[in-house]
């Protein structure tokens, strides 16, 4: 299956539709030769809510999946840690690429939404695996000392 115009179309429509679930959309584009990538960003108003709650002075988990679509877009889902350490969905992105400059455009928002309800809101630190590219643009946004995952 291929990024169709049409399935572009469905979902910026989906994405219009429901505001409040979309915190960043960006579609397919060309700009000066240079493609720019699709992505959305989906964080529900419960998902926010969990965000400032356990994401503030807490430990959030930050993981990419690839492959597991035709399109072979990546699917970040990020996880915080409840009162019972018990994971709770924060986000989900879905991005066509993944560059230190790309992952910064719909982190930079993400953070300014949690800015924009908590303005001295910070995470004590990130688990992420040993992806060079979101080491660097969670460290360029959100000024964090990263915690790796590593699992044998």
């Amino acid at each position: 299956m291929a990024f169709t115009h049409q399935l572009a179309i469905s979902i910026q429509s989906w994405a219009l539709q429901h505001p409040k679930n979309v915190f960043f959309f960006q579609d397919v584009n060309e700009i000066n030769n240079t493609q720019i990538p699709f992505t959305i960003g989906i964080q529900t108003p419960t998902q926010c809510e969990s965000m400032l709650s356990y994401g503030h002075n807490g430990v959030i988990s930050m993981d990419a999946t690839f492959g597991t679509n035709d399109m072979k877009f990546h699917l970040f889902t990020l996880m915080g840690f409840d009162d019972h350490r018990t994971s709770v969905p924060l986000a989900w992105i879905i991005i066509s690429k993944q560059t230190v400059e790309d992952l910064i455009e719909w982190l930079k928002p993400l953070k300014n939404k949690m800015l924009s309800h908590m303005p001295h809101w910070k995470p004590s630190c990130f688990l992420v695996d040993d992806a060079p590219q979101e080491l660097k643009a969670l460290r360029l946004v959100l000024y964090l000392v990263l915690t790796l995952c590593i699992f044998p």
